[in-house]
């Protein structure tokens, strides 16, 4: 009997594990006096054979051990072929779908009895079947799942939940149940198994993580920073591993469905991760004070550990740690804490300067593989310096240093420059785009500098500058025509107001297909003259009318 030690397939069964089997099977054949060739037809030649009973007994086993190995390898059709010979059932072959049949052979296999006093065995071929039986169940039931048959998945799953397995995998089995479910349209449901799984395993967070999902989608904000802030109060402290989790049985089907097959259903996100998700959904649904907290947090305990960016088992991947400092930046920037600010672009600043130089074509991108790598993240570094300075600058202006808030505007506009594009027009790239915008809000935050210093004469250069670099900006209009009307410039107030209300819809438009590819920090910078003054739209209308009547009178005069 071929005996496969717990602590050697912790992580599942691997390629390595077969060769035990096929030894057992090559001294078989060599007793029967066969071939000792392992081919496809081993198993057949085997089983026809004459045996006694303790041997039948043992080759069920060993076939049991098989089925498993090719389970675990995605190998259904050879489980299935195996199980058909063992059981003699050809008439099963007429199933719908051969997982409907591997689980109705597996069902019908009808294991030998077997005499306790002469075998001693760690694990019964009986119990072996029901394992197979469950592994089989809830691997099906993924596959489905992963190719969006979800009401076959469920069929699966709860076969599986119905069947022998420790309370881990049964949590497993409940989390994958409310996925598919979820991906039905079905949240009560949904949220019903996640519960039943945690009521299961309180160890299974990865449920506590697809119920934040679900209340995200559904806008339930409250249940769901609820249930992040209760996945990382798990995550931060874990408790020991309850007993009831384990298992004495060597073979079990955690070593058949291993977690990588349960892929991101099971996988929840780290610590790390979780906190981000709590700052980045409060600042996005306002709450500033929450936002600004968790923020400060995450900062502090990415200075403390050493998180893993960009796993692939991750559901929730970090972003890049300059990004979070920016929306960081950008919270205490609607929470007035402006020096704050200051000092957390600062120490951003400090970190991505140098990787700053050089000029970048975004038209080469596509020439060089490796080139376009360096590249591209030179051209992050450059939009993260950029927004930092673009925040400093917000702030500096808040604190009423006029002077400063125009020199970080102006470092934030020289990066820019640097990115160059032959023919803009042609370039669908979001960094690219994203480069017009900043240069744009830096642009009408050095016009909002300049007009609080009475300089402006400069105020409407910048004015005119942002309305050139990116039309649809929301403010750049009012402040083009606030200052024209400053400095007397009435006509051409009028006639950019004119204009302005002719395109007023395209520009809307312009504006929202832009605003979706924008980082979280940059969207809710705080920008000054967004919605156009009242008072000037009124003074404008009368300019107008005024305008209109005296040509009227003229022509009118012309004709007597």
């Amino acid at each position: 009997m071929v005996i496969m030690h717990s602590n050697t397939t912790a992580g599942g069964l691997l390629a390595e594990h077969s060769v035990p089997v096929e030894d057992a099977l090559s001294r078989v054949i060599e007793v029967l006096g066969q071939d000792e060739t392992l081919g496809a037809g081993h198993w057949e030649k085997i089983l026809a054979a004459d045996h006694s009973l303790e041997m039948t007994s043992a080759l069920n086993r060993l076939a049991g051990l098989q089925c498993a190995l090719w389970l675990s390898h995605g190998q259904l059709q050879d489980a299935v072929d195996l199980l058909s010979l063992l059981g003699r059932t050809p008439d099963l072959h007429n199933c719908s779908h051969k997982e409907d049949h591997l689980l109705s052979l597996i069902k019908a296999w009808k294991v030998p009895l077997e005499e306790p006093e002469t075998i001693l065995t760690v694990q019964t071929t009986s119990l072996m079947k029901d394992v197979l039986y469950n592994a089989a169940a809830l691997l099906q039931g993924v596959i489905a799942l992963n190719a969006s048959d979800f009401s076959q998945a469920v069929i699966f799953l709860q076969e599986a939940a119905s069947s022998l397995c420790s309370s881990r995998v049964l949590a497993d089995i409940y989390t994958c149940l409310g996925c598919s479910f979820y991906k039905m349209a079905k949240p009560q449901v949904s949220l019903q198994y996640w519960r039943l799984a945690l009521r299961t395993d309180f160890q299974c967070l990865s449920a506590l993580y697809h119920s934040s999902v679900l209340y995200h989608d559904i806008g339930d904000t409250e249940s769901e920073l609820e249930a992040l802030a209760l996945l990382h109060a798990a995550l931060e402290n874990p408790g020991a591993d309850d007993s009831s989790r384990k298992t004495s049985f060597p073979f079990r089907t955690e070593l058949i469905v291993s977690s990588s097959v349960l892929g991101s259903f099971i996988h929840a996100p780290s610590s790390f991760e979780v906190k981000y998700l709590m700052a980045r959904h409060c600042l996005q649904k306002r709450s500033i004070d929450q936002a600004v907290g968790h923020y400060l947090e995450l900062m502090r305990e990415l200075q403390d550990g050493s998180p893993c960016q960009g796993s692939s088992s991750s559901p929730a991947p970090l972003p890049r740690i300059p990004a979070i400092y920016l929306e960081a930046s950008a919270a205490l920037l609607e929470d007035e804490r402006f020096e704050d600010v200051i000092t957390v672009c600062s120490e951003l600043l400090d970190s991505v300067r140098h990787l700053t130089s050089g000029v970048i074509n975004v038209d080469t991108f596509g020439s060089n593989h490796e080139k376009a790598k360096s590249m591209s993240e030179q051209l992050n570094c450059i939009v993260w310096a950029s927004s930092a300075y673009l925040l400093q600058g917000e702030a500096q202006g808040m604190l009423g240093d006029h002077r400063e808030s125009i020199t970080d505007f102006t470092r934030c506009i020289n990066l820019l420059v640097k990115v160059q594009c032959g023919n803009s027009g042609s370039v669908d790239f979001t960094e690219y785009k994203v480069c017009g915008i900043l240069k744009a809000a830096a642009l009408l935050g050095r016009y909002h500098q300049f007009q609080d210093m009475g300089e402006n004469t400069k105020a409407l250069t910048n004015a005119k500058l942002c309305l050139q670099v990116a039309p649809a900006f929301p403010g750049a209009t009012s402040c083009l025509l606030n200052a024209l009307w400053t400095l007397g410039q009435k006509k051409e107030a009028t006639s950019q107001w004119r204009r302005y209300q002719s395109n007023k819809e395209n520009l809307h438009q312009q504006w929202e297909d832009i605003r979706g590819d924008l980082p979280l920090y940059l969207s809710l910078i705080r920008l000054r003259g967004d919605s156009m003054d009242e008072s000037l739209i009124r003074e404008l209308e009368d300019y107008v009318q005024n305008e209109e009547h005296k040509m009227s009178s003229a022509g009118v005069a012309l004709l007597l």
